[in-house]
């Protein structure tokens, strides 16, 4: 029961803080949606921010799965980087909860001082990196500030209602900037 339990709530808390800010999301919220008491969500985690980060930590380990758990073989530059976009953008079909629940809060991870804040932040940080690896790998130059706007732009996208900005559109955008 205790494995099931605890990950109802941290389910809850996913589609909790998919839905609405940080800041937005109270215990009560998610004891509701995952229908435990509240006092039950701080016997597996001692507060929201613990919750907020276990939930983030898992949403950010599919995307780096997805992401990076493809073949890196060598080849002309648009087709790896294409691969890559392709990974990434389907994680947004097919994880856009997860997407939401990392791009929420992503500026936060900037301001906030804590050791589970400055943990995200981290782990975002070399998310990124590995992004400006994969690009600069193929195209030769340095790839970090791109792979932050590539990092933006496909996760602002899971902000935005679906179906506004198609995925191909995406890729499109990402691909003519890497080629110019």
């Amino acid at each position: 029961m205790g494995n099931r339990t605890k990950e109802a709530i941290l389910k809850a808390a996913r589609e909790a803080f998919a839905s609405h800010s940080y800041a937005e999301v109270s215990m009560e919220d998610i004891a509701s949606i995952a229908k435990v008491k509240k006092s039950l969500i701080y016997y597996y985690f001692p507060s929201k921010e613990e919750l907020f980060k276990e939930a983030w930590d898992e949403a950010f380990h599919k995307l780096e799965d997805k992401v990076f758990g493809v073949s890196e073989e060598d080849g002309k530059y648009v087709k790896k980087v294409k691969q890559f976009l392709r990974s990434y953008i389907d994680f947004l079909r097919n994880e856009r909860q997860s997407l939401r629940l990392i791009e929420r809060e992503k500026t936060r991870l900037y301001s906030e001082k804590s050791q589970n804040w400055r943990y995200m932040k981290d782990k975002y940080e070399v998310f990124v990196q590995k992004v400006a690896g994969v690009i600069s790998s193929e195209t030769g130059r340095p790839a970090s500030e791109y792979a932050r706007a590539v990092t933006d732009i496909v996760g602002s996208s899971a902000l935005l209602p679906e179906g506004q900005m198609s995925p191909d559109t995406i890729e499109l955008i990402i691909i003519r900037g890497i080629q110019h």
